[in-house]
């Protein structure tokens, strides 16, 4: 009971910890954001022992809101459901995968609300996620000019998440933490600082990854942070600088992206923008230093902040009717320039391409992905097609090629096509939950330091979802778990509330979930290492052992016998190979990739007879494949 009181009451231990766990969203974003099971597994068995731990000592129960748990309730279902696909799911080693992120994700909610009602700040919540990616931000900085060829692909920078937008998004979703640091009278002057110089970097870097979605989802986020923060004036002065850097850079970031599109010399346009990005970081930072040591002793009056700010929000509103009418001005009807835009976007036209990756409209397929989508869930509306199974149907199902795809590169239609009605009335509704629970607060006693925190989970949370719109972040957690953090600062408590330790039935309850969780990831976490061990080791009679581990481990991933089938054919094992793609096949009975690979082995063996079965099976799963449509071709000639 002594210890319970002491964590309850102290705020030190509490913020240490949702720090370390933010923090691990960074460390995650220099490993592909996290995107491979052995890079967010971890995290997830040390969510989830530290779940365990605060089961065991009766913090499950502590302080909580209504909101916070009705958020819990719904998002718990939602996992509860992924796991439940596995039934259903034709690739069950991918749903298996699918619903351990899921669950890391829910611990991650669970943990920040039990933290932040034991007192955590979300004061320095945020300031951990805006150091981040700013350390992030700057180590990619310096290194774009030496490591140019390992950075940036077809003149976009992919960085440290090895994906154009998710590097962006990674970014930026902690970009108005960092404006709300920097304009807080609470917060220190150096922090204020380092805030905005961080915001700088992140925002300099992320224009080098020419991310539309980006723009527009930052676009979006503006009016929500000055509506909902209250901090009209402080944001608009903390903007100031930012805005001032990109004015200077901008052009000649710009120009990196031009000079790889025209052959020109993007080393040497980086060589001499850099500086001035470091220049412009270090200003910003000096201002926003300057200003905290103004602040803690100049106070204006209340009633000269709220003109001030009310000018600020006229002029704002002013600027935008205005920059609408130049927009009708230039462009003409809005309606049919969005039709335009939309068509464009349809049939991926790239026209605007060569000045800037910002003026064109195209969709990179992403209208035949999100088509595919469409005709899972009308197909499944109930159930869905399985936790991360879309792959075999988008193949199957495109009408034109778009690449290769295994998600529909948007988070609606990815829950809607896969878990259907039920699981996306699961998901919106903690969604919906969780947007309800801050706007209800954002209306009641809130003191205008909550009110502004508040307004930065709402900005970061809008900037978040619409750029998962039209994304794949949900298997980047780098992204998604500061998204999940802010998410659940708007429901956990407010107020100081009184802690009461949980029973011991709570307890219990809550310890079972915890090693149920870790007996759920430990056995990916160990398959994804040895697989990535058979991949790395140049023995293949040593990858074979490691491949057969991890196969013992997790039995339904159709990776595992391909990567057995590939081994045996180094040490020319015939029959084993052909048996482990009949096994991945097996795994995996609704993509073509497995049919194919065996008819490959088949026509190298001289069976043109076996080949042709297997192809035109492969073909009747992927029937725009071209290299597919000559290979049987040429076999029935």
């Amino acid at each position: 009971m002594t210890l319970i009181k002491k964590l309850s009451n102290a705020r030190l231990a509490p913020t240490v910890a949702m720090i370390s766990i933010v923090l691990l969203a960074s460390w995650m974003a220099s490993s592909n954001g996290g995107y491979f099971t052995t890079a967010w597994a971890p995290v997830a068995l040390i969510l989830g022992v530290l779940f365990f731990a605060a089961s065991f000592f009766g913090l499950l129960g502590g302080a909580r809101s209504r909101w916070s748990t009705a958020a819990i309730a719904l998002f718990a279902a939602y996992v509860v459901w992924t796991l439940l696909s596995l039934l259903w799911s034709p690739n069950k080693g991918a749903a298996w995968e699918g619903a351990g992120l899921a669950i890391l994700y829910l611990l991650v909610f669970w943990v920040t609300v039990i933290f932040v009602g034991l007192g955590a700040s979300r004061r320095w919540i945020f300031a951990a996620s805006v150091i981040g990616p700013a350390v992030v931000a700057a180590l990619t900085l310096a290194k774009l000019v030496p490591h140019l060829g390992k950075l940036f692909e077809k003149g976009r920078l992919m960085g440290t998440v090895g994906y154009y937008n998710g590097e962006a998004a990674f970014l930026l979703i902690p970009f108005w933490a960092a404006i709300y640091l920097a304009g807080s009278r609470s917060v220190n002057p150096i922090l204020r600082g380092a805030a905005l110089a961080g915001s700088v970097l992140c925002l300099s870097v992320a224009v080098l990854s020419q991310s539309r979605g980006a723009m527009i989802a930052m676009a979006i986020s503006i009016p929500v942070f000055f509506i909902f923060s209250g901090q009209r004036l402080r944001g608009f002065i903390a903007l100031i600088p930012v805005v001032a850097a990109m004015f200077i850079t901008f052009p000649e970031l710009n120009a990196v992206y031009v000079a790889f599109l025209k052959d020109g010399n993007p080393a040497s346009t980086l060589g001499g923008i850099i500086p001035a990005v470091w220049l412009s970081a270090a200003g910003a930072g000096l201002y926003g230093l300057l200003w905290g040591l103004v602040d803690r002793t100049l106070a204006p009056p209340v009633s000269v902040v709220r003109a001030v700010g009310g000018l600020v929000l006229a002029g704002g509103i002013v600027a935008l009717g205005l920059g609408a009418l130049a927009f009708h001005e230039r462009v003409g009807n809005p309606v049919s320039w969005s039709e335009q835009k939309w068509e464009a976007f349809k049939f991926n036209d790239t026209a605007g391409q060569e000045q800037s990756r910002y003026l064109s409209a195209s969709g990179h397929g992403r209208y035949t992905l999100w088509k595919v989508a469409r005709k899972d869930f009308v197909s499944h509306p109930l159930l869905g097609v399985g936790t991360q199974n879309y792959e075999a149907t988008y193949y199957r199902l495109r009408d034109r090629t778009a690449g290769n795809v295994l998600q529909p590169h948007s988070l609606p239609l990815e829950v809607l096509a896969e878990q259907g009605i039920v699981g996306g009335l699961l998901f919106f509704g903690f969604l919906s939950v969780c947007l309800a629970g801050g706007l209800w607060k954002r209306f009641g006693k809130l003191d205008p330091e909550e009110k502004a925190q508040l307004g930065v989970a709402l900005a970061a949370v809008s900037y978040w979802f619409i750029h998962s719109s039209d994304e794949w972040f949900w298997q980047l957690p780098a992204i998604t778990m500061p998204a999940i953090v802010y998410l659940a600062t708007l429901v956990a408590p407010w107020e100081p509330v009184e802690f009461f330790p949980s029973r011991w039935p709570r307890r219990v309850a809550g310890v079972l979930i915890a090693l149920s969780v870790i007996a759920i990831i430990t056995p990916l976490y160990a398959a994804g290492r040895y697989l990535h061990m058979s991949e790395t080791v140049k023995n293949p009679w040593m990858g074979l052992e490691y491949v057969e581990r991890a196969q013992r481990l997790d039995p339904v991933d159709p990776q595992l016998p391909e990567r057995e089938a590939i081994l045996t054919l180094k040490i020319g094992d015939t029959p084993r190979a052909e048996a482990a793609f009949r096994r991945e096949a097996h795994l995996n009975p609704d993509l073509y990739a497995p049919y194919q690979l065996l008819g490959s082995l088949y026509q190298h063996e001289g069976k043109p007879g076996k080949a042709r079965v297997l192809y035109r099976k492969a073909l009747s799963l992927n029937p725009l494949d071209r290299d597919l449509r000559k290979r049987l071709d040429r076999l029935e000639q």
